[in-house]
């Protein structure tokens, strides 16, 4: 994209703090570091209040070691294809309602693991929606659900899942409003914690 900030030049090469220039380094650079602080997320969550600035704050901790940026709402417009998401403008005051109804329903305190999928799959297919992030999206919203079941008594085994079942899922939910798919995922990988 040109004149995106967040690129080297007329690269497709994020900004990162190691000055990677090479696409598969920079990606691979990402991944180790990204796994290192997940799996430390997954040893000491970040207690928050699942609004805007809990998810900000996974997202910063998640790839604080890439990103400059990291945690920050992005500045400038982005699409996948054909699907454009929210523009910058309107992410802040559209998770702020999101995040709003979500306390309204006590982050889905006290339902049964299928309506808590419902719901948690509705809260992921719009903040895939909205694709808060200029990078790592996917990532901090699985952490954020994650978070939020572990809130309730659930476990989400995000590593049962493959690349193109979220694909599917966040098409669907995406093109058509559908969060369904994403609720069969979750109804698929959710436990009681133990």
């Amino acid at each position: 994209m040109q004149g995106d900030p967040y690129l080297y030049g007329d690269t497709s090469v994020l900004r990162n703090l190691a000055e990677i220039r090479d696409a598969n380094r920079l990606s691979q650079f990402e991944s180790d570091h990204f796994f290192a602080r997940l799996l430390e997320l997954h040893e000491n969550p970040i207690r928050g209040s699942f609004d805007s600035d809990h998810l900000r704050q996974i997202h910063r901790y998640l790839f604080q070691d890439v990103y400059a940026w990291a945690g920050e709402f992005r500045t400038v417009p982005i699409a996948k294809g054909n699907s454009f998401f929210a523009r910058p403008e309107h992410i802040g005051p559209e998770l702020q309602k999101l995040f709003h109804q979500l306390a309204a329903e006590q982050s889905l305190r006290g339902k049964d693991s299928k309506g808590f999928c419902q719901r948690a799959a509705h809260y992921l297919g719009e903040i895939n929606a909205l694709h808060p992030f200029r990078e790592g999206n996917g990532r901090a919203q699985r952490e954020f659900i994650g978070e939020l079941a572990l809130e309730v008594g659930y476990e989400v085994a995000w590593d049962l899942v493959t690349q193109d079942e979220m694909l599917t899922a966040s098409v669907a939910s995406f093109h058509h409003g559908s969060s369904a798919a994403f609720a069969m995922i979750l109804n698929k990988i959710i436990r009681p914690v133990r």
